[in-house]
Parts: C-alpha cells; structure tokens; sequence
C-alpha cells in the first residue's frame, strides 16, 4: 500500500511565513521610523581566527547565509547595530522549531551579547508548554492569534526589547560602570482555561 504524501503543505506554510513576516516588518518599520527593519537579514554566529591571525569575517562585507551567519526572519537595528530578532513560524510549530531557533540564538547572541531574541508565531492562540520546555536562549516569545495583535502586543513588545538592547549596548560602552542591580524578570500572559 503507497502513501501519498501532502507537498503542498510545506510551501503553502513557506508562503503564509513570507507574509507574515512582510506583513509585520511594514508595521515595525512604521512604528519605529528611526530603525531600520528588514526580512531575510543575516547575522554572524561565529567568528574564526586563522593560523596566520586573520578573522574570519573583518566587518566589511555584510553576513551571508553559509559564510558563519544564519539568515534571520525580522531583524531591528540602529546603524550597523543589530538589536532585536524575530524569528517567525506560521499557524503552527514543533518542539524542533523551538530548539532549533533557541540554537541559533544562543550562538548569535555569542557574537552580539547585547542582542535580544525572540520567537514569534503568526495565526496561533497560544505557544503551550513545549516553548518553556525546549528554549535555551529566547529573550520573547509571542502569539500573534491575528493581524490587529501586530500592532496590539508586538509593537509594544518589540519596543521593550529595543530599549533592553540599547541598555546593554550602552553598558558595554562604557568601561568603568559599576553595576548595582541586574535583573531579568519574566512576564506571562495566559488564556484562561475553557471549562
């Protein structure tokens, strides 16, 4: 007995991703008009020292895919600084999507210490106990249930984030600070159970 496999799935959810995340850069771009907001940009995961001493990326050409750089699916940043990643599923995701993009946050975030990740899924009202159980290195993580939810919660979400990387870029300017206080804090918005 042959089974027949759905191929059309994968692209269609290829496609809805792609829109969504155009979608939600047209509104990160508007609301945050002194960033720069981009689809498909990539970022370094590591840098190599040669035997000869050379680095493996000196800074002057921008990260491709496949040369120690990921491609990210939303990326913000100021200048040539980049402050905030989204990393962005449709309609549904998997325990492997949550560790596969916790990896890769984590190996960014070794090069860009002040970065703040997170993963976001468009056309879902809810991420479930997977997310807690399987992330390592996301700093966020958001359902967008509908489109009036981008301009609702991620805007507001993504300016918080903005404002946390722009401290630790600014800490890690200055050589003589003396911290007194560094706290995380986690915040939980749940849905009430259905009886």
């Amino acid at each position: 007995m042959s089974t027949v496999k759905n191929v059309t799935q994968p692209s269609r959810r290829k496609k809805r991703e792609h829109e969504a995340a155009v979608q939600i850069r047209d509104v990160l771009a508007s609301s945050f008009p002194h960033y720069v907001v981009e689809t498909g940009k990539s970022l370094l995961y590591k840098i190599e020292v040669d035997p000869s001493g050379q680095l493996s990326h000196e800074g002057t050409a921008s990260p491709m895919r496949g040369k120690y750089a990921f491609q990210t699916d939303i990326l913000i940043s100021k200048g040539v600084t980049p402050l905030v990643v989204i990393e962005l599923k449709a309609d549904s995701f998997s325990s492997h999507d949550v560790i596969n993009y916790s990896s890769k946050a984590a190996r960014h975030k070794q090069i860009y210490p002040y970065l703040r990740y997170g993963f976001v899924v468009a056309g879902l009202h809810g991420l479930g106990r997977r997310l807690m159980t399987h992330n390592e290195a996301f700093d966020f993580a958001l359902v967008l249930p509908d489109a009036a939810a981008i301009e609702n919660d991620l805007v507001a979400l993504a300016r918080r984030q903005i404002k946390a990387a722009e401290t630790l870029c600014e800490l890690m300017r200055s050589n003589r600070t003396k911290i007194v206080r560094y706290e995380q804090t986690v915040h939980i918005d749940q849905l009430s159970a259905v009886l």
